[in-house]
């Protein structure tokens, strides 16, 4: 076929709408979230400097355990400082009656763990904005299945009322049990017998305090194997779920 004459043979050029490279947005994402950790940095770096200190002396105790192999588990708000030992007293902070009066019951707390080494083993203590809560494994006040309290219950029950004694605190005893006890036929079911670990305690308090603690200041909660602390995947892990919970807390927080 003869070619046309004066055709003309045009060529288009087709750009395609997405973005690549530098011309795309993606860089601006990732650079607005590495400035906003650099600010979040900076702004902590700030409040640190900021700390009396006493306040940064108090901060770094509880990053350092109070012995070698003890469980003890601290947990730190914007106010409230465990220290490591003991015996030190309130350090010279702006603290609320309420954040002091957690920081006297948490000095009182761990001065009673620090009296029992096998209850340094098996034992915690944590805080968070509305009280001090002390865990206890169960191998140190009931045998597996049962809810009689143990010999060696006694003095971690004398110390417990002791603080309830001398501070202005209300408490709450949770029970709790792992996924395989049961009661061994004494009890319907693991909710019973957790509620009747934390009722044993609860029972032993009161008595040992002689009518100086009001009833309406104690509460005793059973939460069967429901709230387990570590996943069930071994032996060891259930020794930790079964556990009793000492939970201080100010007169004014209704809590379980």
């Amino acid at each position: 076929m003869a070619k046309s004459k004066g055709s003309t043979i045009i060529i288009k050029k087709v750009v395609d709408g997405h973005g690549g490279g530098h011309h795309g947005g993606s860089w601006k994402v990732a650079y607005a979230d590495f400035v906003t950790a650099m600010m979040a940095f900076f702004l902590l770096m700030w409040l640190i400097a900021a700390l009396k200190p006493q306040q940064k002396e108090s901060l770094a105790m509880v990053f350092k355990d109070a012995k070698e192999g003890q469980t003890v588990k601290l947990s730190v708000t914007a106010t409230t400082f465990v220290p490591k030992d003991a015996k030190m007293g309130i350090p010279e902070m702006n603290l609320s009656e309420k954040d002091k009066l957690k920081y006297e019951v948490a000095l009182l707390v761990k001065e009673l763990l620090a009296q029992n080494q096998e209850l340094q083993n098996n034992s915690g203590i944590s805080s968070d904005n509305a009280g001090v809560l002390m865990q206890v494994n169960n191998s140190v006040m009931f045998a597996p299945n049962s809810a009689v309290l143990k010999p060696e219950a006694a003095k971690i029950l004398d110390g417990v009322t002791n603080i309830l004694l001398n501070q202005k605190v209300n408490l709450v005893i949770r029970g709790h049990t792992d996924d395989t006890e049961n009661g061994s036929g004494l009890y319907p079911s693991k909710w019973e017998l957790s509620a009747a670990r934390a009722a044993a305690s609860l029972r032993y308090i009161l008595a040992k305090g002689g009518g100086a603690i009001a009833p309406t200041r104690l509460r005793a909660a059973g939460y069967a194997d429901s709230r387990p602390l570590v996943p069930v995947m071994s032996e060891e892990n259930r020794a930790m779920n079964r556990r009793v919970e000492f939970y201080y807390h100010s007169p004014e927080t209704e809590t379980w």
